[in-house]
């Protein structure tokens, strides 16, 4: 049960992260979307959410490059950068 809280709570977070990510880049792009629009709007054609799939896989790759920068610099992942060479 526990397993499962912490599943859940990563999804919320890069679910909420992607979001603010894809509501900023709608900001920059000028269009007229909101925060509300993007996590709750449903496409009445299939009855998914609209934009919250493509904010939660913009978060989970937003994240996931932030850890691989991190790591690399933090000299945990030495294959990929190598600041001796």
């Amino acid at each position: 049960m526990e397993q499962l809280k912490r599943i859940i709570v990563r999804q919320i977070i890069t679910g909420y992260v992607g979001a603010t990510l894809l509501w900023i880049y709608y900001k920059i792009k000028g269009q007229k979307i909101t925060y509300h629009q993007i996590m709750n709007e449903v496409n009445p054609e299939s009855g998914f959410k609209k934009y919250y799939y493509k904010a939660y896989y913009t978060g989970f790759i937003f994240l996931m490059l932030l850890i691989l920068v991190l790591s690399t610099l933090s000299g945990l992942n030495p294959k990929i950068y190598n600041p001796n060479k």
